[in-house]
């Protein structure tokens, strides 16, 4: 695994020990646009054109300051922008396990691919392989499980998508540094409220999901996302038998 170093100034000081890897997509039309983003201490509109904003924004507009430890490029090329002790700014808005502020207990890690606004390219093995290796790296340096190894859409449900549907969970889950859940072969059990137990499971997962029996936006949000890692085929939030039975056999 090559590493290069590419010092990104977008961090502080962490508050919480390290418990959790956040995967994204880097989402941009290349590795050097992605790299210059996540190295940008002033970033403007105007250097970062694309789908994700208005025609009509002024090219001098701030745009927020980001970054992430790593970045994966496509040739397995991996370029280290924060070091893992300090905060990087990568999750935003984010909650797991019942705590928000994901980006002070995470590593994030940035794969380039042009993710759905540039048509969501495959992921070439050479950088699926470099991004096993760098988990592998991780998980030992910080005595982390596979079930900690996450997607951006987990944590932040609501409003990402990455690393999407095409990311190989499965590859990363058979290389132990990720989870695959089995789905349950028994007859589903029975409940007087499928929907609040569905939310309960899905809380125990670690999504931010409450037992309200009604299928809230939320609830809607994390059957997608719980669907968008471990059922690609089919992603459209039903709580369906095949749903259920991965849930079942995920918690």
């Amino acid at each position: 695994m090559r590493v290069i170093d590419r010092p990104s100034p977008n961090f502080d000081a962490r508050t919480r020990p390290i418990d959790l890897v956040v995967l994204h997509y880097t989402g941009m039309q290349d590795a050097q646009t992605a790299l210059a983003r996540l190295t940008d201490a002033a970033p403007v509109a105007g250097k970062y054109p694309g789908p994700w904003q208005a025609g009509d924004v002024a090219p001098d507009a701030p745009l927020g300051k980001v970054s992430a430890h790593y970045v994966v490029a496509e040739d397995g090329a991996v370029y280290r922008l924060v070091a893992e002790e300090h905060r990087a700014w990568h999750a935003g808005a984010s909650s797991w396990d019942g705590e928000g502020d994901v980006n002070h207990r995470a590593i994030g890690i940035e794969i380039v691919n042009g993710g759905h606004d540039f048509g969501l390219p495959e992921f070439p093995d050479a950088q699926i392989d470099a991004v096993i290796a760098l988990l592998g790296g991780i998980m030992e340096r910080w005595a982390l499980k596979p079930a900690r190894v996450v997607g951006h859409s987990d944590v932040a449900p609501d409003r990402k998508l990455d690393p999407g549907e095409k990311f190989p969970w499965k590859k990363l889950a058979d290389a132990g540094v990720s989870i695959w859940p089995e789905p349950y072969r028994g007859p589903l059990p029975e409940s007087d409220d499928v929907v609040a137990h569905t939310q309960q499971q899905l809380a125990v997962f670690g999504y931010d999901v409450h037992a309200t029996g009604a299928m809230d936006g939320a609830t809607k949000s994390a059957l997608i996302a719980f669907q968008r890692r471990f059922r690609p085929h089919q992603i459209d939030g039903a709580l369906d038998d095949e749903t259920r039975k991965l849930l079942y056999g995920a918690t």
